[in-house]
Parts: C-alpha cells; structure tokens; sequence
C-alpha cells in the first residue's frame, strides 16, 4: 500500500473513533436527561399524591368546624391533629417541588415549593423572599 492511501485510512479511522466517542458522548448525556424526566415524572406523582391527601384533610377540618358550628364539638385534639398533619403533608409537597425543580434544571422556594426563575428575588406562588 503507498503512503498516500495508508495516510488516508489513519485519517478515516481517526475520524471514525471521534465520532464514535462523540455518539457514545451524545447516547450518555441523552441517558441521563430520561433518567432525569423519569425522576421529575414519579415525583409529581407523588405530589399530586400529597395534593389528594392535603384537600382530604382539609375537607375534614372544615366538616369539624362546621360540625362545631352547629353544636357537636369535635373530640378535643382532633383539630389540631388534622391541621398538624396539613403541615406535614405540605412540608413534604413543598421538599418534592424542589426536587422536581432541580431536576429540571431550575430551583424551588424554599418556603411553598413554588418554582422560581434563576433570576427572581421573590417567590412568585407564596409572595417569600428567595434565599
């Protein structure tokens, strides 16, 4: 084989392995955006979840008042317990936004869970300061 046809291959081969390397690059990066998708996917599952959860508990409470209201008290704590478990259900919505947000790229009020822009000083769902 002359030297010009060997040059040749050596160039083909070297460009044949850097674009090897460049898909196998492209085929990881695109790995893990759908692991990423998948992730912010089972999350809002679970915060529609917790939205269920939050509105029943809610729906309780008002039934208590109203129950209150019209002269059958409800059992002392019982309220209590209701809106201490409202807190806890939406401090475990507000931790899940902000793991869709950051998987997603973005960031969460630390506050409510609300999605914020990389330039907002406010939150834009609860009004808070961003820290």
């Amino acid at each position: 084989m002359d030297e010009r046809s060997q040059d040749l291959l050596d160039r083909v081969q070297k460009a044949a392995r850097q674009m090897g390397g460049a898909a196998a690059g492209a085929a990881q990066l695109a790995g893990k955006k759908t692991a990423a998708l998948l992730s912010a996917g089972k999350l809002g599952l679970q915060a529609r979840d917790l939205e269920a959860q939050t509105a029943a508990r809610l729906q309780e409470v008002g039934e208590m008042l109203y129950a209150t209201h019209c002269g059958d008290p409800a059992p002392a704590g019982a309220l209590l317990e209701k809106l201490e478990e409202i807190d806890a259900l939406r401090a475990r919505s507000a931790r899940i936004a902000a793991q869709i947000a950051q998987l997603q790229g973005g960031r969460a009020c630390p506050h409510c869970g609300a999605p914020a822009r990389a330039d907002d000083q406010f939150c834009r769902g609860c009004g808070r300061r961003l820290t």
